[in-house]
C-alpha cells in the first residue's frame, strides 16, 4: 500500500518510468498480500482485538484502583474512630467529675457527711453510670473499628476480583475475535 502511494507521488513529480516500475511492484505486492489472506478488514479486526484486550485490562485495573482507594479510606477511618472513642471517654469522665463535684458541693452545703449514707450512695451511682458509659463507648469503638477492618478487607477482595475479571474479559474477548477471524477464512 505504501509502495502504491510512493509510485503515485513519483508519477506526479515526473518520475514516469520509475513510477511505473514502483506501481507494478506495488501491484505485485498487493497481489501477494491478497493471496496470503491479509486484508484491510483483517488488519482492522486485529487492531480492534488488541484495543479491546487493552481496554478490558485497563477497566479491570481502574475498578481495582477504585476499590484499593476505598480500602485505604476505610483503614484511615480506623485511627479517626480511635480518636473519637478517646474523645467520648474523656467527655464521659469530665461529665462524671462535674456531677460528683456538684453533688459534693450540694451535700457539703447542707452539712451532710459525704463518707456515708445518701451522699456515698449517690457517689457510687455516679461511678457506676460513668463506668457503664465508658464500657459502652469502648464497645462502640471496637465494633466500628471491626467493621472498618472488614470493609477494607472486602474492598481489597473486590480489587483482586476486578483485576482478575479484567484479565478474563481481555482473554475471552481476544479468543472471540481470534475465532471470528479464523471463521472468515
Amino acid at each position: 500500500m505504501v509502495q502504491v502511494l510512493i509510485g503515485g507521488l513519483a508519477s506526479l513529480f515526473g518520475g514516469g518510468a520509475a513510477a511505473a516500475g514502483t506501481t507494478a511492484a506495488a501491484g505485485a505486492a498487493a497481489g501477494t498480500t491478497a493471496a496470503s489472506g491479509i486484508s484491510l478488514a483483517s488488519i482492522l479486526q486485529g487492531t480492534a482485538t488488541v484495543l479491546g484486550i487493552v481496554s478490558a485490562v485497563g477497566a479491570g485495573n481502574a475498578e481495582a484502583a477504585q476499590a484499593e482507594t476505598a480500602a485505604s479510606d476505610a483503614e484511615s477511618e480506623q485511627s479517626l474512630e480511635t480518636l473519637q472513642g478517646i474523645n467520648r471517654r474523656t467527655s464521659i469522665k469530665k461529665q462524671m467529675a462535674q456531677a460528683l463535684g456538684a453533688e459534693d458541693v450540694a451535700y457539703a452545703a447542707s452539712g451532710v457527711d459525704l463518707s456515708f449514707g445518701t451522699a456515698k450512695a449517690a457517689r457510687t451511682d455516679a461511678y457506676r453510670e460513668a463506668d457503664l458509659g465508658l464500657t459502652t463507648s469502648t464497645g462502640t469503638e471496637q465494633t466500628r473499628i471491626s467493621r472498618l477492618v472488614e470493609r477494607a478487607r472486602n474492598y481489597r477482595t473486590a480489587a483482586k476480583a476486578a483485576r482478575a475479571g479484567g484479565i478474563l474479559n481481555a482473554l475471552s474477548g481476544g479468543v472471540d475475535n481470534l475465532l471470528s477471524f479464523n471463521q472468515r477464512g
